[in-house]
């Protein structure tokens, strides 16, 4: 039986919210409980810090959780690096979700703290920021890594005058619209290289093919992106793949009402917290390393198994020949010539070479102190508590009233964005290795093809090895911090 429904686009729609808020709840009443929420998330969570900014109308302009255990975690047994990223909500009243996330000693990403305002501009950054920083206080060692957005620029210059500031390498890349591979390998050889001298051999090949792109990263400051040039530590992390990553797990909550959004937060770490006690054999030996390290110690170990060691000055200073080049190690100083075990915090095969040979039991005294086993057990010594049922809460009377904000919303049905683009960054145009088509990929595409038992491919077209490659392998995520 044929049912012919005729309904308009705009009472689907309004269908379609109507089912979400069901699922959901309402968003405009998630703003009058958010006080509410951060009263009781506080009072079950020691030292747990939010804010709520409103304007002279009560309507509801930024918040801001940070979670106590976290913070302790972070000033105490991590290293002090602090990656920030926004991405843009797709709910009734829209606005901005912000974020920072720190690394703790197995390479797992941990937020530190997240908000919400109506936009990604200055003043929001500038107070999401300042509420970071009441909360960790004056780090003279601190490293921020972000994107160029000019409003974080600008921020994050008011609130860390005395903070080193890099920028994310990768959207530095797309800025510079080098799209090729070769052009992409050369880049990464750069901002990778440990030494000045492979840094110049690089960036001289770059001049001579692309002037353009050359004068950019001038422009953009060398210091800013590149290792060999980096006159603060920051820690080996080339890019804020950390902070996008929790990004894109946000994507199918961006619509919920706030109050669940900060709830999912608190659950990400709370289960964060959670898996990685139960993963993480954190009962082991005390002067250890974490899995994580440990598994690179092992990697070097086996790469330097060949090398030529020779002292100069037992117990202090070595030469140790790669068969590339002679490098020299002070294990008085912590250097080695190579410059991986400064920039790094973990001993260099130079230096494991050195203990192979002469018998040296104390190598992972020689890595940084967040690598160790007590720095990842003091991290997830503590957990995150529930808030309960709403009707559990405590409702006190002198709390402020928050009312939705005004919002400017576009016409028609809003856009699904992944990531918000950095300052100057092109969209890049998908293609379909499926039907061929562009605007999408072959998981989602739609498109009927008409089965054939072989098909056929012009002479010379790639297309019968890109075919194979998805067909055959598995998505593998390339970690572009990893050294």
């Amino acid at each position: 039986m044929d049912l012919n429904i005729d309904i308009s686009y705009k009472q689907a729609w309004r269908s379609k919210n109507v089912a979400l808020e069901s699922i959901s709840g309402c968003p405009k009443s998630s703003f009058a409980q958010l006080p509410y929420y951060c009263y009781n998330l506080e009072r079950t969570n020691d030292s747990t810090v939010t804010h709520i900014e409103t304007d002279d109308e009560d309507r509801f302009k930024m918040v801001f959780i940070a979670f106590g255990v976290v913070i302790r975690s972070f000033k105490n047994h991590m290293r002090h690096l602090i990656i920030i990223d926004a991405t843009h909500l797709k709910g009734r009243y829209e606005g901005t979700n912000q974020l920072a996330v720190g690394m703790d000693g197995n390479n797992q990403i941990i937020p530190i703290t997240t908000g919400v305002s109506q936009g990604e501009t200055g003043p929001s950054w500038t107070w999401f920021l300042s509420k970071l920083t009441e909360c960790i206080g004056e780090i003279p060692d601190l490293t921020i890594i972000s994107d160029r957005h000019a409003a974080i620029l600008s921020s994050c210059g008011a609130v860390f005058p005395n903070a080193f500031h890099g920028y994310c390498c990768r959207h530095l890349m797309m800025n510079c619209k080098l799209k090729s591979i070769k052009m992409q390998c050369l880049f990464w050889k750069m901002c990778k290289a440990y030494l000045v001298d492979d840094f110049r051999m690089a960036i001289n090949e770059l001049e001579a093919k692309r002037p353009d792109v050359y004068q950019r990263l001038i422009e953009a400051g060398v210091e800013m992106w590149s290792r060999a040039y980096c006159t603060h530590d920051r820690y080996n992390y080339m890019t804020s793949n950390s902070a996008e990553s929790i990004n894109n797990l946000t994507r199918d909550v961006r619509e919920v009402p706030i109050t669940n959004l900060m709830e999912w937060y608190r659950q990400l770490v709370q289960n964060g917290i959670v898996d990685v006690g139960k993963n993480i054999k954190v009962h082991g030996p005390l002067d250890e390393l974490s899995p994580w390290a440990t598994a690179k110690m092992r990697k070097k170990m086996q790469k330097s198994i060949n090398w030529v060691v020779v002292g100069i000055e037992t117990g202090k200073v070595y030469e140790v020949d790669d068969h590339r080049r002679v490098e020299t190690v002070e294990l008085c100083n912590g250097t080695c010539t190579c410059r991986k075990w400064q920039v790094s915090g973990l001993p260099c095969g130079h230096v494991l070479a050195i203990c192979r040979v002469y018998g040296l039991t104390d190598c992972n005294g020689l890595a940084k102190r967040w690598f160790m086993r007590t720095a990842l057990k003091g991290t997830y010594q503590e957990l995150v508590y529930p808030v309960g049922e709403v009707s559990s809460w405590q409702i006190p009377n002198n709390l402020p009233v928050v009312k939705p904000p005004v919002m400017s919303k576009p016409a028609g049905r809003p856009k699904s964005t992944k990531r918000i683009r950095s300052q100057g960054e092109e969209p890049v145009t998908v293609r379909c290795g499926r039907c061929g088509a562009r605007g999408h990929n072959r998981q989602g595409c739609r498109e009927s093809i008409a089965y054939t038992k072989e098909r056929t491919y012009p002479r010379g077209s790639s297309q019968q090895a890109e075919d194979y490659f998805h067909q055959s392998m598995p998505w593998e995520t390339v970690n572009l911090d990893d050294p």
